[in-house]
């Protein structure tokens, strides 16, 4: 455990009587030495008035701008989290509006002019100005500055509600490469997000998914990986797709790949599938909606796929349930017996 910082204090040096201030690992001289000690202590109280003064200074919001804390909290979290990219990407995002402002500067009508500026999907800028809360919040924490004004996030966006008809699926395949053909099979059996599945290998790895052959299952997490918020877990790989994946290439490591080679985004080639098969509004993450939805419409249950899906139980009944066959039925026949009266008699 290391020791506790002693504060400030003075000490006579025995060679040639002069006392001097001992701060951390900083000798400062007070030009005084034998026989002036009361005028030492003088000059360590204003050393130490001096120096709260400045630190005041330093931790004064009006006196430090939004890119200082934006840079301070990248340079010690990027290191830290997940997905070190896209915090990066965050930063970059909030820069050109923000860098320049002094972080008492940062009100709520500042923030309501973000997303004027921005002009991008609401769930992307109500990422970005979560980043710069967090960055705050950081650099309080970290006593870069002494408090942190509070930042209005844009409203949530409504969820997304674009998911492929069988047909839209099969034609999506039809017009795609075979690793983005592998990348949707397994986006459709499994409902799990673009990254854990481009992750993906064929043997065991500490960090990263793979899958089990063997015992017909995908560990979208790796051995020495924690869960986050967005969940992987483990998905009991359906038969269609696991008698695909036994015929596939095991060389090299990942499942998806080009040219030997892993994929860090598949956006583009996904994207030039999308346009052949003249589909629109259809991304990566639609194959996470089609795949719960299509799991609710054929009667799976909640408690079980949140489970196979590794969704919360209030994300399915907020965006997919609606689409199972048994959403509301008790509430509708209710409505069914006065509705049926009114328009009998109508």
């Amino acid at each position: 455990m290391p020791r506790k910082r002693k504060p400030a204090r003075l000490y006579q040096r025995r060679d040639d009587g002069s006392w001097i201030i001992l701060d951390g690992g900083k000798q400062i001289r007070t030009g005084y030495g034998e026989g002036f000690s009361r005028e030492a202590e003088e000059a360590l109280s204003l050393y130490i008035l001096t120096k709260s003064v400045q630190q005041t200074r330093n931790s004064d919001p009006s006196q430090i701008t939004v890119g200082e804390v934006l840079a301070f909290y990248g340079e010690h979290r990027c290191q830290r989290v997940k997905d070190p990219q896209r915090l990066l990407y965050s930063i970059q995002a909030l820069a050109p509006f923000w860098a320049d402002c002094r972080v008492s500067e940062v009100t709520h009508e500042k923030c309501l002019g973000y997303p004027k500026w921005r002009k991008m999907a609401q769930s992307t800028m109500r990422r970005e100005m979560g980043t710069l809360n967090a960055a705050l919040n950081f650099a309080v924490a970290r006593n870069k500055i002494s408090y942190a004004p509070p930042v209005s996030l844009p409203q949530k966006g409504m969820p997304k509600d674009r998911w492929l008809t069988q047909d839209e699926a099969a034609l999506l395949l039809a017009n795609s490469s075979p690793h983005v053909a592998k990348f949707i099979k397994i986006g459709l059996a499994t409902g799990r997000r673009k990254g854990a599945i481009l992750r993906l290998k064929w043997v065991p790895s500490s960090n990263c998914g793979w899958v089990d052959l063997d015992h017909g299952v995908i560990h979208f997490l790796g051995r020495a990986e924690e869960e986050s918020k967005k969940k992987k877990g483990i998905v009991k790989i359906p038969d269609p797709l696991l008698e695909d994946m036994r015929c596939w290439e095991r060389e090299p490591d990942h499942v998806i790949n080009f040219k030997g080679e892993p994929i860090g985004d598949i956006k583009t080639a996904f994207g030039g599938a999308v346009r052949r098969a003249n589909l629109t509004d259809v991304t990566p993450h639609t194959l996470k909606h089609t795949a719960v939805t299509w799991a609710f419409k054929g009667g799976m249950r909640l408690e079980e796929a949140s489970e196979f899906f590794a969704t919360s139980r209030d994300t399915l009944e907020n965006v997919y349930r609606s689409y199972g066959p048994d959403a509301q039925k008790e509430a509708v026949e209710v409505m069914n017996s006065y509705m049926g009266k009114l328009c009998a008699d109508v």
